[in-house]
């Protein structure tokens, strides 16, 4: 797997700053909420994209998409690393919210 920039916040004089560090090695495959790197997981709702003032994009994300769970760095913030069939990644909280929004398929349902 090749090596993700992963972004991160500093607070300096009540300004944010991003910056970034190169990521390449990807160890966790377990994560807090259950689940694994391999697992695939089914949108149970349409996700609706949204600007940073709250206003839709155009872009959907439709439901009974199927996404794979990546495996993650170890940098904080630990999150769910998630590929969409396009090769689209994205994250997510580590916690049980993700079952709002996805179902986990069991082999028999692929």
């Amino acid at each position: 797997m090749h090596g993700l920039p992963v972004s991160f916040s500093v607070k300096c004089n009540n300004m944010t700053k991003d910056k970034y560090k190169l990521v390449t090695d990807y160890p966790i495959t377990e994560y807090q909420c259950g689940l694994h790197a391999g697992d695939k997981l089914k949108l149970i709702k349409d996700i609706i994209i949204t600007d940073h003032k709250g206003n839709p994009t155009g872009k959907i994300y439709k439901k009974d998409e199927i996404w794979t769970v990546l495996a993650a760095a170890k940098e904080e913030p630990v999150v769910v690393w998630l590929l969409q069939a396009d090769g689209q990644r994205h994250t997510w909280d580590d916690d049980k919210s993700i079952f709002e929004t996805f179902e986990k398929l069991n082999e028999n349902s692929i």
